[in-house]
């Protein structure tokens, strides 16, 4: 194949885009420039407020096109412009904001306020981190009008010179179902790895974001950006390759993109391997205690890998069943590194026959959905071979034991627990943790402590102090969390009390760095110890937070930041803490809402390696 074999062609109409007018030539000598001008944008403005159901808006920021293309909406009406986006997670989303038509060598497209859903990809600091940290992705709000007409609207980018094209949505159409489709088609559409195949020759082909590079030879690279579509996906132009022109794909079988017109053009991706493996999983009632639950799992033959784990009831309702499979065999897959035999990591990680698996220390304050689905290992990866099958759960408040105090059993259930201050913006922050009981009157097991991405992985203990009630966390609990690249423990962060300021990491223990103090029903005040250091700085305990400590590192701890957290961003304490649910499940009036933190599927054998960490200084 030549290397000029595949090249980017322009949209067969640009040619009479860059040609045409939006007023015919033998207007010029009837009206004035202004006139035309003005007529011109009259016209732009009935056609874009025409479309009673809005336009559908393929979007492709930045001048390279190396993100690809997004589906939007666009409402035009009186002056204003409503808009929606398959960025945004709730499909329903849309903001409304201003637009007007002005003139600069041509009518132009103009967002006169802030549209958050446009400033996504216009922001110089894109909120998902795409592109640089001043340019962003590059995106336009302000647009040439190319042509008008009641079927298609085609715009420029001032800023990238892309061309958007806009063509009516259905009046039928429900604006957040059709986003839905694009964001989910975005999703079960992305793979590995591909190949674009024409007549039978295969050519590899990468991706970043939405833009394809394909690899003809070893000193040529083609780059293909593309959009997502309801049955597919369509290039930003047509491309030719060996005599075939292509730029709309179907989806086929779930693996595949075929050219939408029946040409010898295909995008490969691995074909998957399925099974017929029959599960039957089962919580068997007495297995059950207040400190651990036993899921059973028997396969149809003992021969195949599979998976178990457990996750909430609200985390797996919330995902579709093929999202849930690809964020588990990446978690899965994250554990396979440079040089590993997959098949002992499969080993490790997975199950054959009949198996169980054990969720130690659940919340009586939550649902559980026991989670099987088949597994394969394919080229150096894990995959899965079928669909999931999943057994709800919960633990009875019933399965405490009868000795268990008064005072031990009020600090049971669901807080809001909330700093006074922080050290970088000064802003107060509230977490969600659940105590959960551990040994009875004496510890407890407490999930969704702090802001990392560790919160909701990782239980820390803390201890139950019979003679006062109080209830205390110690720093330094090592050996928490296991991950790919090192080990998660819990360190303090302290103030020198003296000057206000010095805030770093106290690597020392103590039975009480942290003090819950129960002051009346449902509420209690946490305060940190004072102490001092061998330098004589005197120290207060002002919060305590989980790292990562990476192997063969001594000096540095690694952070992944929550999302709706600031970066580094440490809580002061004194903390309030505010009971929403107690020890039996009831929820308490008045507490205010309940918060539901970001939880991660409970993961058998070696943990997932910690992804997007940042990293602090220790000091001591």
């Amino acid at each position: 194949m030549k290397r000029s074999a595949i090249i980017l062609l322009l949209f067969l109409a640009v040619p009479a885009l860059l040609t045409s007018c939006l007023f015919d030539e033998e207007d010029l000598f009837d009206q004035s420039a202004s006139e035309r001008i003005e007529a011109a944008k009259q016209e732009a403005k009935t056609i874009l407020e025409s479309a009673e159901n809005g336009w559908h808006v393929r979007y492709f920021p930045s001048p390279t096109l190396e993100f690809g293309g997004y589906n939007l909406f666009f409402k035009f009406s009186d002056g204003k412009v409503t808009v929606a986006s398959e960025i945004e997670r709730d499909p329903s989303t849309t903001e409304t904001s201003l637009y007007s038509l002005g003139e600069d060598l041509g009518v132009t497209l103009n967002f006169d306020t802030k549209n958050a859903l446009i400033n996504y990809f216009v922001h110089p600091r894109n909120p998902d981190g795409l592109g640089s940290s001043y340019k962003g992705m590059e995106g336009d709000y302000k647009f040439t009008v190319m042509e008008t007409s009641a079927e298609q609207v085609i715009l420029r980018g001032i800023i990238s010179g892309n061309y958007y094209v806009m063509t009516p949505v259905a009046a039928e159409t429900d604006w957040a179902s059709e986003m839905e489709t694009y964001r989910n088609n975005s999703e079960d559409m992305a793979f590995s790895s591909y190949s674009f195949v024409v007549k039978g020759k295969a050519y590899p082909a990468t991706l970043t974001n939405r833009r394809f590079a394909v690899k003809i030879d070893n000193e040529t690279t083609f780059y293909v950006p593309f959009i997502y579509t309801r049955t597919g996906l369509s290039f930003y132009m047509p491309i030719e390759a060996d005599g075939v022109t292509a730029q709309d794909f179907d989806f086929v079988d779930g693996y595949y993109f075929a050219e939408a017109n029946g040409a010898d053009f295909k995008i490969m991706t691995p074909e998957p391997i399925r099974s017929d493996i029959k599960f039957e999983v089962t919580v068997p009632k007495e297995t059950k205690t207040y400190k651990k639950v036993v899921v059973n799992a028997a396969p149809s033959n003992d021969t195949e890998y599979y998976y178990i784990g457990v996750m909430p009831k609200s985390e797996f309702e919330a995902q579709r069943e093929k999202k849930l499979l690809q964020n588990l065999v990446g978690v899965l897959n994250s554990n396979i590194g440079a040089g590993d035999d997959p098949e002992t990591i499969a080993a490790s990680l997975l199950y054959k026959g009949n198996s169980s698996y054990t969720l130690d220390y659940p919340s009586f304050y939550d649902e559980y959905v026991a989670v099987v689905f088949g597994c394969a290992i394919s080229d150096g990866s894990i995959l899965s071979t079928t669909s999931v099958t999943s057994q709800p759960f919960s633990v009875s408040p019933s399965l405490l034991p009868d000795n268990a105090a008064g005072n031990y059993k009020r600090w049971l259930g669901k807080w809001a627990v909330t700093s006074t201050s922080s050290e970088t913006s000064g802003t107060s922050y509230t977490f969600y943790i659940t105590v959960k009981p551990n040994v009875i009157n004496s510890s407890y097991k407490i999930s969704g402590w702090g802001y990392t991405t560790y919160a909701n992985l990782v239980d820390i203990s803390a201890t139950y102090l019979s003679s006062t009630g109080v209830l205390r966390v110690t720093g330094n609990q090592e050996n928490l969390y296991q991950t790919k690249t090192g080990t998660v423990y819990l360190a303090n962060r302290y103030v020198n009390r003296d000057t206000g300021s010095g805030y770093g990491i106290l690597n020392s223990t103590n039975a009480s760095n942290l003090v819950a103090t129960y002051e009346e029903s449902g509420k209690a005040k946490m305060v940190g110890r004072n102490g001092s250091l061998t330098s004589g700085v005197n120290f207060t305990i002002t919060s305590l937070e989980m790292y990562e400590r990476r192997a063969g590192s001594t000096s540095y701890y690694y952070l992944p930041i929550a999302s709706g957290y600031t970066s580094l961003d440490y809580f002061v304490g004194p903390y309030t803490m505010v009971q929403l649910v107690d020890a039996d499940g009831n929820e308490i009036s008045g507490a205010g809402p309940r918060a539901t933190a970001a939880t991660t599927a409970a993961m058998p054998g070696p943990a997932a390696k910690a992804l997007g960490s940042e990293s602090v200084a220790a000091r001591e």
